[in-house]
């Protein structure tokens, strides 16, 4: 039996021209989360990422603060299989794709940048009609190519490091998300409802063996909780 430590990034740079990177914010998360890490005396047999350049900073804050402490903290292993879905480019497509349908959808879209609430709300809505879609999308990734690319770079992990290890992947919440729902069997739907509450550089447990798979812990920020600081809880 090994266990698989599905690590979301710590909170990227929202609103900002260059999404993929940490705000200052992620980047205290990181460090929390790393110092949790080593309170816990956890050590990983391996360590993988996403090539995303927010899921790189997260995991060398851990790899960093392991050095400093000198605890084992493997080479970490890149591999695009674990990074998100591209939601700019999903938005682009299909957002005018749907004001065409609904023209007072528009007037949500403008207001999405200045609200969290009605981003949000956008959000989601396109994000459905990506995953339910049963056609392929111009250029866009399917939801289906997507999961699957997912799985087989999940069930890479799984046959190159066998039984009895401790496995860290540090990703996004869709990649979470699509584990999750090959552990527990779940709808799209329930999957992607999943996503948004996905916390930034919380932590998810799966216990695996052989092509077996196991949710073992769900969503964790425990470490963050104990700092007593509010702001420190996030979701983008």
């Amino acid at each position: 039996m090994s266990i698989l430590y599905l690590i979301r990034h710590a909170q990227a740079s929202f609103g900002r021209e260059n999404y993929d990177r940490l705000s200052d914010l992620g980047h205290q998360q990181a460090t929390i989360l790393a110092a949790h890490f080593q309170n816990l005396g956890l050590e990983f047999d391996a360590v993988y990422s996403g090539s995303q350049v927010r899921h790189e900073q997260t995991a060398d804050a851990c790899r960093n603060n392991a050095d400093i402490l000198k605890n084992q903290f493997p080479a970490v292993v890149k591999t695009d299989a674990f990074n998100e879905y591209d939601s700019e480019n999903i938005l682009k497509t299909l957002i005018p794709e749907v004001i065409a349908e609904e023209p007072a959808f528009e007037a949500e879209v403008a207001a999405m940048m200045q609200d969290k609430r009605s981003f949000q709300q956008v959000y989601e809505k396109i994000m459905r009609r990506w995953v339910n879609s049963k056609q392929p999308i111009k250029h866009l990734e399917t939801w289906k190519a997507y999961c699957d690319r997912v799985m087989a770079g999940l069930q890479k992990i799984m046959t190159a490091e066998g039984s009895k290890k401790k496995v860290a992947v540090f990703t996004s919440g869709g990649p979470i998300s699509v584990c999750v729902q090959q552990a527990l069997t779940l709808s799209d739907d329930h999957t992607l409802q999943i996503t948004w509450q996905i916390m930034n550089a919380s932590v998810t447990r799966l216990k695996y063996s052989g092509n077996r798979l196991m949710l073992f812990g769900f969503n964790d920020v425990t470490h963050l909780e104990l700092q007593k600081d509010a702001h420190l809880l996030t979701y983008r």
